[in-house]
């Protein structure tokens, strides 16, 4: 009994080091990227939603970047992201490695959309080529890698759409009615590629935690 308790009390501070870890690292990481990114936007002549689409799509560039990075260096990449071991990031690699580029071409999209436009120092066409080449890829990975997902990748997936769908779809409902209504100011373009593309990322962290999958392992 004494052998057990020891056991799961090592198991738990194992744990923590690791939460620690990953809060510390994510924490710098964040930070820096952030300091680079806004200023790569030119923060002081961007409007409130081109800094909300550059800051979601920084966030889809960084979680693409780590999970490339983990593959490269599995076992330093099993203390950054919430696996047990490198070997589960092997495992994995086929669905990682396509959810990485997937994560890396969205973020440079929607970042490259903010810079987009007349003044701008990407042209409209350019970047909305990029946009639907990074869509068109997204959905062929997801096809590709479809058959590879076990049940509980399976469900996640169902269960981050469905999340999806009804928060979005519930905030552009009222948030338009109000507009016709005269109630609010209507969104702007980029407000909706904000709301969109950072709902369905919200989507898949709050999917993810209603299956435990934000613990630390």
């Amino acid at each position: 009994m004494t052998i057990k308790k020891s056991t799961v009390s090592e198991v738990k501070m194992q744990q923590g080091r690791k939460l620690a870890f990953q809060l510390v690292v994510g924490a710098l990481i964040g930070g820096l990227s952030s300091y680079f990114g806004l200023g790569l936007l030119g923060a002081e002549n961007v409007t409130v939603d081109q800094l909300a689409v550059g800051g979601v799509g920084l966030i889809y560039l960084l979680i693409g970047v780590i999970c490339g990075f983990g593959l490269i260096a599995p076992k330093l990449g099993a203390s950054i992201l919430n696996v047990e071991d490198a070997d589960e990031i092997r495992d994995q690699s086929r669905i990682l490695s396509g959810s990485a580029i997937c994560m890396i071409a969205l973020g440079a999209a929607l970042m490259a959309l903010t810079m987009a436009g007349p003044h701008g120092p990407i042209s409209g066409p350019a970047a909305m080529g990029g946009l639907l080449a990074a869509l068109a890829l997204l959905i062929a990975v997801s096809i590709r890698d479809w058959n590879y997902y076990d049940e509980m990748m399976l469900q996640l997936s169902r269960d981050a759409g469905n999340i999806a769908f009804s928060g979005v779809g519930s905030v552009t409902l009222v948030w338009g009615s109000a507009s016709w209504l005269g109630l609010v100011t209507a969104p702007t373009p980029l407000a909706l590629v904000a709301l969109t593309s950072g709902g369905f990322l919200m989507a898949i962290f709050v999917a993810s935690a209603r299956k435990g999958l934000m613990q630390p392992r």
